[in-house]
């Protein structure tokens, strides 16, 4: 083989080396714009919903405050139809449903502590019912409770004290009349105050409102006229019958951290003269 022939070959082989090369680095380069472009796309295509959440745990009948509540932005696909936007409406609202840390806030599980919209129901367990209690103890009258204390209830009541058989009077050979007599009671311990009936007595007009735990407007001066208490059905006709028969009722605040149950005796006329060594003087 001559020697120019070797030489064409040679360079056509150079140049095919060459093709070969730009063929391959463009091969691989249309490779990686494809593998990046699907990345790019899928991104510029989500969108993304603001949603309301909790920043900490709350518990039902709970009042929401800015504090407890942030806005984040999740993919529009994930926030329910009833996710809240905007922590302007949840602030001051309740809780119906125990809630955990980063849980979106949905519409249904609020509750408006407003006396229009009257949904203080809510807040309930199944097991509970809620009952109006009249605020006319000292305590109440010196504005000492508030929404969220723990609460007992004391109550004195005149009972009829009957003998078994049928005693007769000494005297006059008469049936006895049955002795009424007065017990004092621990009716009710660690009763939660769900909320308050407050009575505007500021203003031209009274008005009433429910309280459900928020400050007060300083420009207004309020007293409270009931508690809204959630009780156990029989618990709640214990009271009623107690208000019913004109029990006298006195209302004490525990301390908010308080779960003892009590271990205390009905008090009566002879338990106080034993108990202060008192002798009825002939």
């Amino acid at each position: 083989m001559s020697r120019g022939i070797r030489i064409v070959l040679l360079i056509f082989f150079a140049l095919a080396l060459i093709g070969a090369g730009i063929f391959a680095a463009y091969t691989l380069l249309q490779r990686y714009q494809q593998a990046q472009t699907p990345a790019i796309a899928s991104e510029e295509i989500i969108v993304r919903s603001p949603v309301v959440v909790v920043t900490r745990d709350m518990t039902l009948g709970d009042t929401i405050t800015e504090t407890d509540v942030e806005v984040v932005n999740i993919p529009v696909e994930m926030a329910p139809r009833t996710a809240i936007e905007d922590i302007s409406e949840v602030a001051g609202k309740i809780v119906k449903t125990e809630l955990v840390q980063g849980e979106m806030l949905l519409s249904h599980n609020l509750a408006d502590p407003t006396n229009n919209a009257k949904d203080l129901s809510f807040i309930l367990s199944d097991e509970h019912v809620l009952m109006a209690f009249p605020a006319d103890d000292l305590m109440s009258r010196e504005s000492m409770i508030k929404r969220g204390d723990i609460v007992d209830i004391f109550a004195s009541f005149e009972l009829e004290v009957r003998t078994i058989g049928e005693p007769v009077d000494e005297t006059t050979g008469e049936p006895q009349e049955p002795d009424i007599r007065v017990f004092t009671v621990d009716s009710m311990q660690k009763v939660g105050v769900t909320a308050m009936v407050m009575e505007v007595i500021s203003g031209d007009e009274p008005t009433t409102l429910i309280e459900s735990g928020e400050e007060d407007p300083t420009d207004v001066i309020t007293k409270p006229r009931a508690y809204l208490l959630a009780l156990n059905p029989n618990d709640a006709l214990i009271l009623k019958h107690l208000k019913d028969t004109d029990a006298i009722f006195d209302i004490v605040l525990r301390a908010p951290t308080s779960t003892i149950q009590f271990n205390l005796l009905p008090i009566t006329t002879e338990y106080l003269i034993e108990y202060y060594g008192l002798e009825i003087l002939p």
